[in-house]
């Protein structure tokens, strides 16, 4: 009789296991999906056509740039890729390897985090490499995931860019006192003959 009841109970938990959805090949089908959003938007930085993104973009979309610069919407970021493109200017290029750190899927919504390696190519060769830490929040609209928030930080001070700025302005600074200097000099030389 004990035997019997076993039985049952085995039986009845493995028909309810098996009522249940496939959680893990539904997830597995959600992760597959923003890798998807992922690898489109390092294509449409690749190609300089951020409209690639407009099928992974919620309407109300927002976010932070890695300049500190707010966006909304899709024509917001293509608004703010217009201005990286006209920074980096005629010939350069941009480059971005998206790196996920971790997922965390909550019904229809995707929290995800990672970094970025970023490299920017100018016209004239000259490269600068940088990376970034971000994260987003991904929402299931319509049976498809959309990014409803975004946000990226890049180092303010260690980056190539204030680096570059730094080098410049020391450049610009030190070719200054020199010519300061130099006119300090005939200056005084032409008061000492006159004074002679």
């Amino acid at each position: 009789m004990k035997m019997n009841k076993i039985i049952w109970h085995c039986i009845g938990a493995w028909i309810v296991l098996a009522s249940l959805p496939d959680t893990r090949a539904d997830e597995a089908a959600d992760h597959n999906a923003l890798r998807a959003i992922k690898a489109t938007y390092e294509e449409a930085v690749k190609s300089g056509m951020p409209a690639k993104l407009a099928p992974h973009v919620s309407t109300n979309t927002t976010g932070v740039m890695v300049t500190g610069e707010q966006v909304e919407g899709m024509a917001g970021l293509e608004s703010y890729w217009k201005k990286i493109q006209n920074l980096i200017g005629p010939g350069g290029t941009y480059e971005v390897a998206v790196n996920v750190d971790k997922t965390d899927l909550f019904g229809d919504l995707a929290l995800s985090r990672g970094t970025t390696a970023d490299i920017v190519r100018l016209g004239n060769g000259k490269e600068f490499k940088f990376g970034s830490s971000w994260s987003t929040v991904c929402r299931k609209e319509g049976g498809a995931w959309k990014v409803i928030r975004m946000q990226a930080t890049m180092d303010p001070v260690q980056n190539p860019f204030v680096s570059a700025q730094l080098k410049t302005a020391k450049i610009s600074y030190g070719g200054g006192g020199v010519v300061a200097g130099a006119l300090l000099v005939a200056a005084v030389r032409l008061l000492r003959r006159k004074a002679a």
